[in-house]
């Protein structure tokens, strides 16, 4: 493994979590801290999970689900796009 395909995918895998967090943050209710428990919001839902939806929790009417698939597939995309990503600037330094 070359040095720039390891730096493309790192580099890759923490877009896809700054979208993760940025998804997070902006489909929660009381935003980010809603999703790790931190809130101080009564009937908030939290949401987790880009592209894929895997968790969501709280609401009026207490709702809680997790979806294992949805997240076995978005940490398939994650690596897929951290691969391609590291592919693409592994064959674009040279």
């Amino acid at each position: 493994m070359n040095k720039r395909f390891a730096i493309g995918c790192l580099t890759g895998i923490l877009v896809f979590l700054v979208i993760n967090l940025t998804s997070a943050h902006l489909s929660s209710d009381c935003g980010l801290s809603a999703v790790f428990g931190r809130d101080s919001c009564a009937d908030d839902i939290a949401r987790a999970g880009w592209p894929l939806l895997f968790y969501e929790k709280g609401g009026f009417d207490f709702r809680f689900m997790f979806n294992y698939p949805a997240l076995i597939a978005d940490l398939g995309l994650a690596l897929l796009w951290a691969a391609g990503f590291g592919w693409v600037f592994s064959r674009s330094m040279k």
